[in-house]
């Protein structure tokens, strides 16, 4: 059963023991904390740049054998990881690709500011890899957060998440949202859930990761991650 996200969209991070990082997410987190980078433009920042950062590693970890997520259904598009680009999203909602580059390999965002109430939220859709400037890379995280602070990095956007759907807890729910879906949450701070199909002969792994952040009783943060090895 799908539940409607009643403040916004979703989500990544894979860092816990028991998430494998590929090579491009490692990338994502070298882009981030290197000192001889180049940029064309914008940087990443807010929950993306903790969990990419490794600021989030010691949050606690509840694993899963089931998968997560399977899709964030939107009027404009069904946003799937490993399988939506850069391109799809903007074809949907417009803004601009940003990019972060390292030698060959890059990392790749658009980024959105909604207003809400007397705050701001900021949607993220990130995409990683080798050249992924120019390779049209499919996404790898997807996330949302309640900020107070502005960004002239973000486009601001134009589209309705209250009508976005996905079948976990999200934005403005509470804790308590958080315990019957998944068993365990804290009450503040970080969590993650997370899960891993190693593939084997029958296939490319894949490691997902749920990332919330909670304040004030509430979630204002979350990030679903996807990554597979081939």
């Amino acid at each position: 059963m799908t539940k409607k996200i009643a403040n916004a969209a979703t989500v990544h991070a894979c860092h816990g023991a028991s998430i494998r990082l590929t090579a491009g997410l490692v990338a994502m987190t070298l882009l981030l904390s290197a000192g001889s980078i180049s940029a064309d433009d914008g940087k990443l920042s807010g929950l993306p740049s903790l969990i990419l950062g490794g600021q989030t590693a010691d949050a606690p970890t509840y694993n899963f054998e089931q998968p997560l997520v399977e899709q964030v259904k939107t009027p404009e598009l069904d946003i799937v990881l490993d399988k939506t680009t850069l391109e799809d999203i903007k074809a949907a909602f417009g803004g601009e690709i940003r990019t972060r580059s390292a030698g060959s390999i890059a990392v790749g965002w658009l980024c959105y500011t909604i207003p809400a109430r007397d705050r701001q939220r900021r949607v993220w859709f990130i995409a990683d890899g080798e050249d992924a400037s120019g390779a049209k890379p499919t996404l790898t995280m997807v996330s949302v957060e309640d900020t107070a602070e502005s960004s002239d990095d973000c486009d601001k956007g134009q589209f309705d998440v209250s009508s976005w759907r996905l079948p976990v807890p999200a934005l403005g729910d509470n804790p308590d949202s958080l315990r019957q879906r998944f068993g365990n949450a804290p009450d503040e701070g970080i969590v993650r859930y997370a899960h891993e199909n190693p593939g084997g002969n029958a296939g490319a792994g894949i490691s997902q990761s749920l990332v919330y952040r909670l304040k004030g009783g509430q979630i204002d943060g979350l990030a679903f991650s996807q990554a597979t090895s081939r």
